[in-house]
């Protein structure tokens, strides 16, 4: 903060609008826009059952809500203008691609379909319910500078991560089609080989031994298993 400014409100700003335009272009596509679409391309689409195409709007807009709780909210860090374009462009790729893979998936919606809604709804407890977990920890005067690994995070280092793994994996079965998997498999090994060892990196710099503990006993990305 500089002089009660969050230098920060920019990229998280920009970031939301992103998010906000992509969820607006999917639910657009699968409530009818498709054809129009279709015209611009000289093609035609197949048309997912109406509540598939529901399920998969409710399911980006629940997305979009916990993602500005999230930045706005729970997590109070500094974000970089770099970082603002490389996950708004991904936001981007994620609703767009779920939203065609759906809308244009004309199988009846079946129990993987609401296999995949609990998978979803699992995954954003995961992901927010851990955030807001370790939000209440650090509001305690007695707890700053400490390193926490209570809550959820007792079962994973980066139960967050692991949560927006399976949330995208159950989005994936709500489009009712594999390709749709390409996304969580991109965003887990994103997570494996890219944002887990560099969040190691810092929080070992951080909190020292706390932290040298805390790994030495906890899985890192799968609870029980890695």
């Amino acid at each position: 903060m500089y002089g009660g400014y969050d230098p920060s409100t920019g990229p998280k700003t920009l970031v939301t609008a992103c998010n906000t335009i992509a969820v607006a272009g999917a639910a657009w596509f699968l409530l009818g826009g498709a054809d129009t679409v279709a015209d611009w391309f000289g093609t035609e689409f197949d048309e997912a059952v109406m509540l598939r195409r529901a399920l998969l709007v409710a399911l980006s807009v629940i997305y979009l809500l916990r993602f500005m709780a999230t930045n706005f909210v729970m997590l109070q860090r500094k974000m970089e203008w770099s970082e603002t374009f490389t996950v708004g462009l991904w936001v981007m790729v994620i609703h767009w691609t779920m939203a065609y893979l759906g809308g244009t998936n004309t199988a009846p919606v079946g129990v993987a379909t609401w296999v995949g809604v609990a998978l979803y709804v699992f995954g954003s407890y995961l992901n927010t319910g851990s955030e807001y977990q370790r939000k209440l920890w650090k509001r305690h005067p007695e707890n700053k500078g400490k390193l926490y690994t209570e809550g959820l995070f007792k079962y994973s280092m980066h139960i967050n991560y692991f949560g927006d793994a399976v949330l995208f994996s159950g989005f994936a079965l709500v489009t009712g089609t594999v390709w749709a998997f390409v996304i969580p498999v991109i965003m887990a090994c994103m997570f494996i080989f890219l944002n887990i060892p560099m969040l190691d990196k810092y929080l070992a710099e951080r909190y020292g031994t706390a932290f040298q503990e805390y790994s030495a006993k906890t899985a890192k990305f799968v609870p029980f298993v890695y």
